[in-house]
Parts: structure tokens; sequence; C-alpha cells
């Protein structure tokens, strides 16, 4: 039996994930964990200490050293026991979006997953080809004025690629009744995250494997990406270095194609357990080399998406 552990992304909880509890096979179990100041659950302490005084280039929870009380270490050790293999079970570790940055990142501070699924996310959020540094600054100072505002446009941002985005957008809606809210300054932490985190260091040694320096994990984690093939937050390119795109998807496949989510999560979870590492891709390229990325339209920005 493997233990699937799901991580959600920026201002959304684990609910996101419910639309594919009826697709697990039996050969996995699987747990939904909310991220300290989400879904309810309470903040990192100082969790807003880093963004006081931030510029937009700053790095949140990758902060650790100078601010180790809302860095990864003190992530790590709210996140530990829900990580954590249990019994000896295989367990995986599936990201999405600011929830794969913080996974990746977690493995040089945790016990080594089994494996490592990153959900739409390239080794940076910030690209010059997708969501732009402009993009996000504007966002974030949107944020600052009106969060319950800038909030609900992020939603219907990150559905703009969805097959029929009205229709996501009533599913995520419904599916986050009643709002629980996240802790404002867990959020403020998270933008900056997606601002400044970098995990192309853990991606670029072995190809498709994390290289993680947890005491345990002498060997690199296993890692596969994978994106919904019209995500409008990732650049062509990164979609085009993923291991699979999900079709018919953008950045919130869950909601448009969970079956067909689901069952490439098992797949590929199987898949890294039987062959000891993830599969060979085009990853390698796409982290190692950026300057390679053709002229690539950028994304919507902030102002620019209509419901």
């Amino acid at each position: 039996m493997i233990r699937l552990v799901l991580l959600s992304g920026w201002a959304i909880d684990a609910r996101i994930w419910s639309p594919l509890a009826s697709h697990w096979g039996t050969s996995v179990t699987v747990e939904a964990i909310d991220w300290p100041g989400m879904g309810g659950r309470p903040a990192l302490a100082d969790a807003g200490a880093s963004d006081a005084d931030a510029s937009d280039a700053d790095t949140g929870l990758f902060q650790q050293q100078a601010h180790p009380s809302s860095g990864l270490q003190a992530l790590a050790k709210a996140m530990g026991p829900s990580l954590s293999s249990r019994d000896g079970e295989p367990v995986i570790w599936v990201g999405w979006s600011l929830g794969a940055l913080q996974a990746a990142a977690l493995t040089r501070h945790l016990p080594a997953p089994d494996g490592l699924v990153l959900l739409g996310m390239g080794p940076t959020f910030c690209h010059p080809n997708g969501v732009t540094t402009t993009a996000l600054a504007d966002f974030r100072a949107a944020f600052r004025r009106d969060p319950t505002r800038a909030r609900e446009h992020f939603l219907r941002w990150q559905l703009s690629g969805e097959p029929t985005p009205r229709d996501a957008l009533r599913r995520l809606r419904s599916l986050l009744t009643p709002d629980i809210g996240a802790d404002h300054a867990t959020l403020e932490q998270g933008l900056a995250t997606l601002a400044g985190a970098d995990i192309g260091d853990l991606l670029g040694g072995v190809p498709g494997h994390v290289s993680g320096q947890a005491p345990d994990n002498a060997t690199p984690v296993p890692v596969t990406s994978l994106c919904g093939a019209t995500d409008p937050l990732l650049a062509p390119a990164v979609r085009a270095a993923m291991d699979e795109r999900i079709e018919g998807a953008g950045h919130c496949p869950m909601l448009s194609q969970p079956a067909r989510l689901a069952e490439a999560i098992q797949r590929h979870a199987l898949r890294m357990l039987d062959e000891g590492k993830a599969p060979t891709s085009r990853r390698g390229a796409h982290y190692g080399d950026r300057a390679a990325i053709d002229a690539d339209r950028e994304v919507q920005g902030f102002d620019e998406v209509t419901p």
C-alpha cells in the first residue's frame, strides 16, 4: 500500500482535492493535509515577520536563516508528523503550485519521501514567458490593498485555463463552502515564497530526482512533474518540460479532470517505487538552461482576467 499525501497551493485549502476521492485505486491510501495557517489550522508563529518591510524580491519561507521562526525549519517541524512514513509504508508527497515549491524544499529538512510529485509548478513560479515578476508584484500590491478582492481574483486567474472557467469557479466555490478562510500573514508569506523561491538547485542534480539532504536521505528522491496542458500560470516551455500534461485541464486539473489526474498520480507513484527513480524527461534541459526558452506569449496579468 502506498500512502499519498496531497498538499495544496496558495489561498486554497485541502478541500481542493475532494473531487479525486472516488478515483483512487485500492493500492493507495490518501490524505490531504493543510499547511499551517490554512483550513483552520494554526499558523506558524510570526508567519508574517519576513513580510513586514519586505520587497517583492524576498523569498518568504525560504528566508529561514534570517527568520528561523517562520522559515522552512519551523514548517518542517509543523508538517513532519503528517508527512512521515507510517509503519514502513511508502509515502509519496504530491505538491500542487505553491505546495510543490514547499514540498520540494522540505525534502532537505525532513526524512525523505519515497517519491515527490510536483503539480503545476516549475523550478520557480515567476518566469519571463509566464507569470512575470511584474505581474506577481502587481498582485501582491493588490493583495495588500484588498486581500478579499485579490484572493477572489486569483481564483479566477488560475481557473482561466480550464475548459469551462465559470463552471470550474462554481465547483471550487462549492468545495470551499463554508469559507474557512486563511491566515492573512500566511498568505502574505506564501506570495513572498512564490516571488522568490527557486528549487532549481534541488532539481538540477540526478535527472528525475530531488537532491534532498535529510540525514536518512543518502540517495536522491525520485520526482515526477505534472501539469494541465493549458495551465495559464506556466510558460509554454515549462509545460513542455513536464513529465506529463493532463489534457483538458489548466492549473486546477482536480476540478476539470479529476479522474485523469488521480490515475496519473497513482501511475507515476507506482512507477517511482517500482523503478527506484522518476521517469526520464526533458526536465533536465529545461531546468538547466533557462536561456534556451523560446519567446513565448506571457499569461494575462492581474488586471486582465475577466470572470
